[in-house]
């Protein structure tokens, strides 16, 4: 895995997805893709940005597979896209997306949280990392539960991470069966703050995951 000293490492769910930043009843972010055209890059696009801001690690829109037409985001082999956000820093939230895993695909892709972003890499800090590995037939915590379950391919499955900023803890469920609750700020890269700082989708040079 590249770089993850900081940690990061974020499996890109191969996303048509919706992915909501949701506070009690209210919708504070979302997005399903389909507002962009079929093939757009998104770099510099809807809040995306490749990882450190470079092009490179960038991912597209695809009508490959979609939640609702027609698109979803593609999130392969050198695809590590970020969203950062600002201003959650207390309270109850519950970050939300619907993944689909194809069951040829290759490779380990990850889902990441960060409490702490910056395109130069000097205070990222990692809450959240979630391994989806088909060979294995696994979705694997790589924070300190380690926990397990089986992975289910060729769907799309929902994603939520339950988080609350003043308890200092998340809960995670994929297909709606909790993987682990732990704290928010030291469960993975240790030391974080009490803060929702970046989404990222790392396809780890895997193949497909949207």
């Amino acid at each position: 895995m590249k770089r993850k000293v900081a940690l990061i490492l974020p499996f890109v769910i191969a996303l048509a997805l919706a992915l909501p930043l949701v506070a009690l009843a209210s919708v504070d972010w979302f997005d399903d893709f389909d507002g962009y055209p079929t093939g757009q890059d998104l770099h510099g696009v809807g809040g995306w940005k490749g990882w450190g801001n470079d092009p490179t690690f960038t991912a597209f829109t695809t009508a490959a597979q979609a939640l609702s037409a027609p698109n979803s985001v593609d999130i392969t082999t050198d695809a590590d896209l970020v969203q950062e956000y600002t201003g959650y820093t207390s309270g109850l939230w519950t970050f939300g997306a619907c993944q689909y895993v194809p069951g040829n695909m290759v490779g380990q892709s990850y889902f990441i949280m960060l409490n702490q972003y910056d395109d130069p890499g000097v205070t990222n800090n990692l809450s959240t990392q979630v391994l989806f590995d088909v060979a294995a037939g696994l979705v694997v915590d790589t924070g300190l539960s380690g926990a397990t379950l089986p992975l289910a391919a060729d769907q799309w499955v929902p994603l939520e991470v339950q988080i609350d900023l003043t308890q200092d803890i998340q809960n995670f469920y994929y297909g709606g069966v909790l993987l682990y609750t732990s704290d928010w700020t030291n469960h993975v890269s240790g030391g974080g703050i009490f803060n929702i700082g970046a989404l990222d989708l790392f396809a780890n040079g895997a193949t497909s995951v949207y």
